[in-house]
């Protein structure tokens, strides 16, 4: 009996020594034997830009193809959060915000049948640069000042900007005067 109690015992360390060593190695561990090449630097630095003004994205966010949409999205909504009277603003925001979460949409590839996993999560990995972030922070300001609301955008993308949102957006009118026309 001691025996098999032994037998058990030693099977258990042996399994737990190999798992954690295999989640060691995993989460990238140095293992020994192996030589590191360090004619080049492990990590570049990053150089974030500055809030003030208009800050131009890096060299390494203005690669992906979806650029110019994210950044006629930052321009146009910035510019309706600027002047949320302003109707070719309006007209503008909603037409850069469409294109950007029709992008958005098109990489996900979600439809009746659902998503694929797959693609949710390059779609992810895609949209989730630091000048996404900034895009998703001027829409949602601009959401912010009212005037704008999920109805305003195409019915086919109205989830999408939802999720860019995160439920903001008001269509009360968002100047004095369109106020007081909407009172009469």
């Amino acid at each position: 009996m001691v025996q098999h109690i032994r037998l058990a015992a030693l099977a258990a360390a042996f399994f737990v020594i190999a798992y954690a060593g295999v989640a060691w190695v995993l989460a990238g561990a140095p293992r020994p034997g192996l030589k590191l090449d360090h004619s080049t630097p492990a990590a570049t630095p990053v150089n974030f830009p500055a809030r003030i003004g208009e800050a131009k994205p890096s060299r390494a966010e203005t690669q992906s193809p979806h650029d110019t949409l994210r950044l006629a999205a930052l321009q146009a909504s910035k510019a309706y959060a600027a002047a949320p009277c302003d109707r070719t603003a309006k007209a503008d925001m909603i037409e850069a915000v469409s294109a950007y979460a029709k992008a958005w949409r098109d990489v996900m590839g979600c439809g009746p049948g659902g998503c694929d996993s797959n693609r949710l999560n390059a779609a992810g990995t895609a949209f989730s640069t630091p000048l996404d972030t900034r895009v998703r922070e001027a829409v949602e300001a601009a959401f912010d000042r009212r005037g704008i609301s999920i109805d305003d955008f195409p019915s086919a993308l109205r989830i999408n900007v939802a999720m860019l949102v995160r439920g903001r957006g008001d269509s009360a009118p968002a100047c004095p005067e369109t106020r007081a026309q909407a009172v009469r």
